[in-house]
């Protein structure tokens, strides 16, 4: 549906989008959508992200969820709905419009999800009953789960750890009596891949490429009940190129780089690893080890290169990613025309230019440029050529720096790489 506004008339459409609601809610937390603060939607935006890769701003979600009144109904957008759906753990908005068909006479519309009616007396009557059995219907989950299977059940890997590749082993961890079915436990290995496994066995295995630090959910019948960790360090730095569009593989680039003056491959290196350098290519140089310097108090520096104009490659980005204990940093530099597809990420705040002002991260270093980031008490400053482009706050600390990756759109290239800790002045 290409309209984002819907006529009132189709109130099939808004049921389904109040269900889909409903349930995002419920693998959000126990807390009633009436009760939510704009915590609540900050909170839910960066779920969504996580999970999805899609940015919905919280206002947009408000929209959505009813929260921001207007005279006519919110629709979203298809990608939008897609992204609800995926997040309670369906394909896509098609495959959960199956599954919770709706006929007209089904269409009583929700409280929540309604803009604010006239108020008359029989109004006032039918939303008290309505807003009783709703308290009633959360009482119910909230005591079900309380006292159920869930709250017993931890996520555990039992190999966290390691280098890349590398094969990871899940369980469930089990205090009591699980009265439920383990097929109806589910993890997302959050490695961007789309595969998800249930524990129909007592284990699941996943295979890790790339070296990162990732948070694995474990999810209950589409609820997030735990994460776990799986930190997987590099042999120095790796060099690792990937196809866009294709998360079955990656290309390792067999090149060993210590302390080199320039960070580079050639277009030869790429082809020889069997990258088909006509079509989108990315390559990404990563270096993932524990450290003591603060992920929240530190300067990283570097002259970086980004790809001239190529076969599929017209946006020349670099990509720069901190791994902390807890969270990631990340930012996407990318030329003026293309910040639609730039995004950032620091701790619990982020961005995308698909749905931001992201005019700052556009920036062309095909001929090269410094680039600076600063990172003090988790206040944010990023400088290309000595200018001040950007600069935010985070509240929630991501910890001690545990790796870091640049990742190019073709051929790039960094060097007079620096980061250090500004307290203990320990260098990476």
């Amino acid at each position: 549906m290409n309209n984002e506004f819907v006529h009132a008339e189709n109130s099939v459409f808004f049921k389904q989008l109040d269900i889909c609601c409903k349930k995002v809610a419920l693998q959000v937390g126990e807390k009633s959508i009436s009760e939510w603060k704009n915590s609540d939607y900050i909170k839910l935006s960066a779920l969504l992200h996580r999970q999805t890769k899609v940015h919905l701003s919280e206002n947009t979600l408000k929209r959505i969820f009813g929260k921001l009144k207007k005279p006519t109904r919110y629709y979203p957008q298809k990608a939008t709905r897609d992204a609800l759906a995926q997040f309670i753990g369906f394909r896509d908005w098609y495959e959960f419009e199956l599954l919770h068909p709706v006929t007209e006479k089904e269409t009583t519309p929700d409280t929540f999800l309604t803009a604010a009616p006239v108020k008359t007396k029989s109004n006032n009557t039918f939303y008290f009953i309505l807003t009783f059995f709703t308290i009633l219907t959360v009482t119910g989950i909230y005591y079900v789960l309380s006292n159920g299977e869930v709250r017993n059940v931890k996520l555990l890997c039992l190999n966290p750890e390691g280098k890349s590749p590398h094969s990871a082993i899940f369980k469930l961890g089990i205090k009591g009596k699980l009265s439920d079915k383990l097929s109806n436990f589910i993890i997302d290995f959050a490695d961007g891949s789309l595969k998800r496994s249930n524990f129909s066995d007592s284990i699941a295995n996943h295979y890790y490429e790339t070296p990162g630090r990732y948070f694995p959910l474990l999810y209950h019948k589409n609820a997030v009940i735990d994460t776990a960790y799986v930190y997987l360090q590099s042999k120095g730095w790796d060099i690792i190129s990937t196809m866009q569009n294709d998360s079955t593989r990656v290309y390792p680039i067999l090149k060993k780089i210590s302390a080199a003056y320039d960070y580079h491959v050639t277009s030869r290196e790429v082809l020889d690893a069997g990258v088909d350098t006509s079509k989108t290519f990315f390559v990404s140089f990563a270096n993932v080890r524990p450290t003591e310097i603060s992920a929240d108090n530190f300067e990283f520096s570097a002259y970086i290169t980004t790809s001239a104009e190529r076969p599929g490659v017209r946006c020349s980005q670099v990509d720069l990613v901190v791994y902390g204990e807890h969270d990631k940093h990340f930012l996407s530099i990318i030329k003026p025309e293309c910040t639609v597809w730039s995004s950032y990420k620091f701790s619990e705040v982020q961005k995308m230019g698909a749905k931001d002002d992201l005019r700052e991260f556009g920036h062309d270093l095909t001929n090269g440029g410094q680039v600076k980031l600063r990172v003090e008490n988790q206040k944010v400053v990023l400088l290309i050529d000595d200018k001040e482009i950007f600069k935010t706050k985070y509240h929630s600390p991501i910890g001690k720096l545990m790796g870091f990756k640049v990742i190019f759109a073709g051929i790039g290239s960094f060097k007079n790489f620096k980061l250090s800790d500004l307290k203990t002045g320990q260098k990476f």
